[in-house]
């Protein structure tokens, strides 16, 4: 039986945007804050931001 990988899962997180730059975006949870680069994740314009789950556990954006 094959593992299935979840290294390419997409997940939204629900931030508020503090600052950006051409190439990142420093998004807040409430509880925790980030720089994410633009290119892994996709501004959803309704305050959630879409990314590889690997990511956002990478940057503490999310707990699994």
């Amino acid at each position: 039986m094959k593992r299935r990988s979840t290294e390419n899962e997409l997940i939204d997180i629900a931030a508020e945007l503090r600052h950006e730059t051409q190439a990142a975006y420093l998004l807040a949870d409430g509880a925790r804050e980030a720089w994410v680069p633009k290119s892994q994740v996709e501004d959803n314009g309704d305050w959630t931001y879409t990314m590889p789950s690997w990511l956002a556990k990478d940057k503490g954006l999310c707990d699994e």
